[in-house]
């Protein structure tokens, strides 16, 4: 079994998303070590490019927004909650 998540997979998936246009949920998620309500939730509290309302019910992220923030978030473990130890 392959993780999913690991830097090579996810450079290989980063080349399938064009760097201009915009994208909805289901065609960033597979790049994303995490799913759709993380997804929305780091969009609102600022952990993850915010997202474009495009109607009253759809939004989209721009891609280049999605390819640098995976640029910096490379590594899987870096994109899990931050360590809450004082």
């Amino acid at each position: 079994m392959t993780y999913l998540n690991t830097p090579t997979h996810n450079q290989n998936l980063v080349r399938l998303l064009p760097p201009q246009g915009m994208s909805r949920a289901r065609d960033i998620l597979p790049f994303l070590p995490f799913g759709r309500t993380t997804l929305h939730e780091w969009s609102q509290d600022g952990r993850f490019p915010a997202s474009i309302r495009l109607s009253p019910t759809m939004v989209a992220w721009r891609n280049s927004d999605v390819l640098e923030w995976l640029e910096n978030h490379g590594n899987p473990a870096n994109n899990t909650q931050e360590n809450t130890n004082d």
